[in-house]
């Protein structure tokens, strides 16, 4: 009974359930069910069946008065309310969805203007390797080379090694990592070298702590360069007293870049060298070495311009809101890239100093071209070549001034801005189309080389050969970014930007240990997803933390022995499951000095299992000091919401927030609280009035991993995230297709992020 031919057939002017429906819900839902502000906010919408929908409206409405409409007239108003408003085909024939004019949002804009200035250096837009950690050359002398003596000795002075860290005390003693090693005890030097990623976007203050000379460079290539921008100086050692010498540097999330530290002891008592980093939000530590590789990378322009934030009001983040403020942040920030490409443009075009006039002119021609297509991402057509770069030359004194110029005018051109603004004369896609939207479903950024390579060969102009690049871009570094992206908005991480403990009641939580259960999820979501099975269930069901010593000692059996770094550690599968028990979430959904059931069941709620939850007509603040004492924080939960116009929400939120009170407000596993042993189970009734026994967690993960709306809205969230346009957009059938493609591939989340990807590149929209 829920097709589109059946709707079709369907008088809904006449239907007997419209008369009920406008006798006794239309006050609060609305003619067009479209929601009635202070009485019922959200929209009659969804994915139920007639007869789940029917169910739902016998037991809940009219509020207060739900004898009111059963039995056959609650059947009648259901089929009308699915055929006339409520279900995708309805919505799509009411208000047909359409892909909106778009702006590139600012991850967007500052990933491509990165990416556009990056890939005139060759080898930018490399693969990364797993390997982690820095590539460390240590020498017998204080200048980073070997002793002549040694040399002509044959004996080694100079060896290199893989450092995961920067944390050494040598005391008064050279380095004993090999046994050949000759060097003196109060001479030598170590050059750490390759690439650091920024797991956020933002100011990060770096702080080396020293007895000796040190210098730090990141995003710098020419090191040689005195010229160049130091991140942290400090080579000369006044004395051998320890110091700490600090510097700060705007990164971009997502993005690698090239790092390197020099350091030197010479004639020194001791020697000391520790790394150290503080990022947007976070605290200072060691860097993580999964946050380093050992491959030299190429620089980029990082664009530090503050932004408006984009909008949001639907969900999802998207580029529709154009502002004076956001107008003046794309006019500075080219400005800082124009600046950046001047400084550079030697570099950037090829230039090599033995180069003629001649030839240097063709260079900066040619790079003036080759900028406006990546950035317009299509060749430039011959009068947009005369207006965008002849006309820039042609009354300058110098070429260097009409690069700049061009630069300006490019990255504040619509052709930049909005991406598919510039498509062929009669207004069809073609292959750039799809390497268009193909990159920025993949990467939020522009085609790199390999891609403008298939569409300039007319190589994306069928589905097999879309499916092949993608398949490509799946494999790269920029679409795990851009998924880390996703996570944060799904699971709602930017909870811990502020987060705060009582130390009296939680003394083993420190901002360290925040810092390292969000490293510990991260590794657990890049482990999961981009594995061969890549399982959305697993994420939900998995048994084993990452953990270091310092969680392990909080989270860890009592057998774990960890003594440095990340390991994965199994677990009783009875205490934790995936996502729902990471003590990060945990700890990120619960008050400073107790847990929130309520926070935790609105999470589950919406973002795990995916229903829906009506905004409540008024909120109950919870406040710990109008509850006895004695009470458990379930029986105080019970407490407030026990009214009945708290229930309607409650009875979905209260049993799936209670499942995770074995877990403290800082996620530890726990069996008493006030000497009273934890409860976690409760009845669970689902939207389609099924009752459901749950016992803990895992009851709540292993529900959510087997249940077709959890499964839709985890694909509809991820849709959004990916082409940032309404999934109804490229046409009624796209959520149905993707979930059962996305069961078919036994939920496989990285086969469904190129499936998303595929349609956005070949699907026109409606």
């Amino acid at each position: 009974m829920g097709g589109s031919m059946l709707a079709q057939e369907i008088d809904l002017q006449n239907h007997p359930g419209r008369a009920i429906y406008q006798k006794l819900c239309v006050e609060c839902h609305g003619e067009r069910g479209e929601g009635v502000e202070d009485k019922a906010d959200d929209p009659l919408e969804g994915s139920r069946d007639i007869a789940s929908l029917a169910g739902k409206i016998e037991r809940t409405m009219p509020e207060d008065e739900e004898n009111l409409c059963v039995g056959r007239d609650a059947k009648a108003v259901a089929e009308y309310v699915y055929h006339a408003f409520y279900s995708v085909e309805a919505r799509a024939r009411n208000t047909p969805a359409r892909i909106e004019l778009s702006r590139l949002t600012v991850p967007q804009y500052r990933k491509s203007v990165a990416d556009l200035i990056g890939d005139f250096r060759p080898g930018y837009s490399i693969m990364i390797p797993e390997d982690r950690g820095l590539t460390a050359q240590y020498y017998g002398t204080q200048k980073f080379g070997e002793r002549k003596e040694l040399k002509d000795q044959k004996k080694r002075d100079r060896f290199e090694r893989i450092d995961s860290q920067i944390q050494f005390d040598f005391k008064d003693t050279a380095p004993k990592f090999e046994e050949e090693m000759n060097f003196a005890r109060n001479e030598f030097s170590i050059r750490w070298s390759g690439g650091l990623y920024a797991p956020k976007t933002g100011h990060y203050e770096f702080t080396i702590r020293t007895r000796n000379g040190v210098t730090l460079w990141v995003n710098e290539n020419d090191t040689q360069d005195d010229s160049t921008t130091k991140t942290i100086d400090g080579y000369v050692a006044p004395n051998n007293e320890i110091r700490e010498e600090t510097g700060t540097i705007f990164l971009q999330k997502g993005q690698w870049v090239p790092f390197r530290l020099e350091f030197f002891r010479y004639k020194s008592k001791e020697a000391l060298v520790e790394l150290s980093w503080k990022p947007p939000h976070g605290v200072r530590e060691p860097i993580p070495s999964q946050y380093f590789t050992p491959r030299t990378l190429k620089e980029t322009c990082l664009v530090s311009t503050p932004f408006p934030a984009d909008d949001r009001s639907v969900g999802y983040e998207r580029g529709t809101a154009v502002s004076r403020e956001w107008f003046d942040a794309i006019t500075a920030a080219a400005i800082e890239a124009s600046d950046y490409v001047m400084e550079h443009l030697d570099d950037l075009a090829g230039i090599r100093r033995e180069d003629d006039d001649r030839i240097r002119g063709e260079k900066i021609g040619n790079f003036a071209i080759f900028f406006a297509e990546r950035a317009f991402r299509r060749p430039l057509t011959e009068p947009e070549r005369v207006e965008l770069v002849d006309g820039r030359f042609a009354d300058v004194e110098t070429r260097e001034q009409a690069i700049k110029r061009l630069v300006l005018l490019v990255l504040k051109d619509p052709r930049f801005l909005y991406p598919g603004v510039s498509k062929r004369s009669d207004g069809r896609s073609d292959s750039w189309d799809r390497a268009d939207r193909l990159a920025l479903a993949m990467w939020d950024s522009l085609p790199d080389g390999i891609l403008r390579k298939r569409a300039s060969d007319d190589r994306l102009k069928d589905v097999r050969e879309v499916e092949e690049a993608v398949r490509r871009m799946a494999r790269h570094p920029r679409t795990k970014a851009k998924m880390r992206g996703f996570f944060e908005h799904w699971l709602e991480l930017d909870r811990a930007d502020d987060l705060s403990k009582d130390r009296s009641v939680y003394p083993a939580y420190s901002e360290e240990v925040l810092s390292d259960l969000r490293t510990s999820l991260d590794l657990f979501l890049d482990d999961v997803v981009f594995s061969e099975k890549s399982d959305y269930r697993e994420l939900l069901t998995a048994d084993y933390l990452y953990l270091n010593p310092r969680l392990a000692k909080i989270y860890g059996p009592p057998d774990a022995k960890i003594e440095s770094g990340f390991q994965k550690v199994k677990l009783d599968p009875n205490r934790r499951s995936g996502i729902v028990t990471h003590p990060f979430l945990l700890t990120t959904l619960a008050y400073h000095n107790n847990t929130s059931p309520i926070h935790r069941g609105v999470f589950l709620t919406r973002n795990i299992v995916g229903m829906s939850l009506n905004s409540p007509e008024m909120a109950n603040e919870f406040v710990e000091g109008n509850f006895d004492p004695t009470l458990t924080m379930r029986e105080k939960v019970e407490d407030l919401t026990r009214a009945k116009a708290c229930m309607a929400c409650h009875t979905t939120i209260n049993p799936l927030g209670f499942s995770l009170e074995n877990y403290d407000g800082i996620g530890r596993w726990r069996t008493k609280e006030k000497n009273t042993p934890i409860d976690a189970k409760s009845e669970f009734k689902t939207d389609s009035g099924e009752m459901i026994q749950l016992r803990g967690a895992r009851d709540v993960a292993k529900f959510a991993a087997e249940r077709r709306s959890a499964h839709e809205a985890f694909i509809e969230q991820l849709f959004h995230h990916i082409v940032k346009q309404p999934m109804l957009a490229y046409g009624p059938d796209v959520p149905e297709r993707l979930r059962k493609d996305f069961e078919k591939s036994g939920y496989n989340v990285r086969d469904l992020i190129m499936k998303i990807a595929v349609i956005a590149a070949m699907e026109e929209g409606m």
